[in-house]
């Protein structure tokens, strides 16, 4: 998988197939979002017919939207809530996976490196 910026991270496990699906799908919900719609209403747009590949991709567009107005404009959890009309358990929720997911890459990272001796 090419290296990508943040903001256009796919989830690591996905095919090629399933990249190309993901990509579609951030851009058609962050387009629905643009144009005003709430969360479930622009991620209804996507034509994803796997249930589980569906759910994925929303969880993880939720979390790039996350990533962009909570960390990068830092724009407060509880106004995110409300506009995109997602609860605030829903947000919290992937944030605590996001944190889940950062401390699992680095304690990957850390082992990997100390295997290959390059550890700083």
């Amino acid at each position: 998988m090419a290296e990508r910026g943040f903001n256009d991270m796919p989830h690591n496990e996905f095919s090629p197939e399933d990249d190309a699906i993901y990509m579609e799908a951030l851009a058609q919900v962050k387009a629905g979002l643009y144009k005003g719609l709430d969360f479930e209403t622009a991620g209804a747009m996507i034509s994803i017919r796997d249930k589980n590949l569906r759910e994925t991709v929303l969880d993880d567009v939720l979390k790039v939207i996350i990533a962009e107005e909570h960390f990068a404009a830092n724009i407060p959890l509880e106004q995110i809530s409300r506009k995109l009309n997602v609860s605030i358990e829903r947000i919290e929720k992937a944030l605590k996976e996001m944190f889940e997911d950062v401390e699992r890459s680095a304690v990957d990272t850390f082992y990997k490196d100390t295997e290959h001796g390059t550890e700083q």
